[in-house]
């Protein structure tokens, strides 16, 4: 008696290829999850330098607004409520130049805070969100012993190491994450 070989057909998919095809498809996964959270580190960095560059324009207007005050802007490192009380306003009244600066100079500091933008949640104290993270600015005047001349710098805690290290032309210590971003320019009118 012959014995018919029979032969049985499998169909479907191995385990194994199961396998690989699920680890193929995770190692996927977690590249593009990657690389979304590389681009909004990326888009933060840009929103902050961004920021920052505002703010420092904004300060360099008000000094040249401010010519007489220029003196008083000098030698001043604000930032993370180092101001802690605010000068009377100058927006009614007329004030002297010193007094305009030292307005001027609280203003900046809320900005760099985020004075503008607070958020807070049940049985929570307000949180300033609106401004730059740790940050600092800091401006020198009569750079270099040329009159007029003056130098803005704000500073910040970024997510990418930059390699700053000691401490910059302001005093203020420098992480290996600190941004910085200076401008220098000059003010008109300032030698009177």
């Amino acid at each position: 008696m012959r014995s018919h070989g029979r032969r049985t057909h499998v169909s479907g998919v191995a385990l194994i290829e199961v396998l690989i095809s699920l680890l193929i498809l995770s190692v996927g996964v977690i590249g593009l999850s990657n690389v979304q959270i590389n681009a909004k580190r990326v888009a933060q960095e840009a929103l902050q330098r961004t920021k920052a560059a505002s703010l420092a324009s904004e300060i360099l207007e008000r000094i040249r607004a401010n010519p007489l005050g220029f003196d008083a802007y000098g030698g001043v490192q604000v930032g993370q409520g180092s101001i802690s009380t605010a000068p009377a306003s100058c927006n009614l009244v007329d004030c002297e130049p010193s007094a305009l600066a030292a307005r001027d100079l609280w203003e900046w500091e809320q900005a760099l805070d985020g004075a503008d933008e607070t958020r807070s949640t049940d049985g929570e104290a307000a949180r300033l969100v609106g401004g730059l993270y740790l940050p600092y600015g800091c401006i020198e005047t009569d750079v270099g012993g040329v009159l007029g001349k003056i130098r803005v710098t704000v500073a910040w805690e970024g997510f990418r190491e930059v390699g700053y290290t000691g401490d910059n032309s302001c005093g203020s210590a420098l992480g290996r994450k600190r941004q910085l971003l200076t401008f220098e320019s000059f003010v008109a009118g300032t030698a009177l």
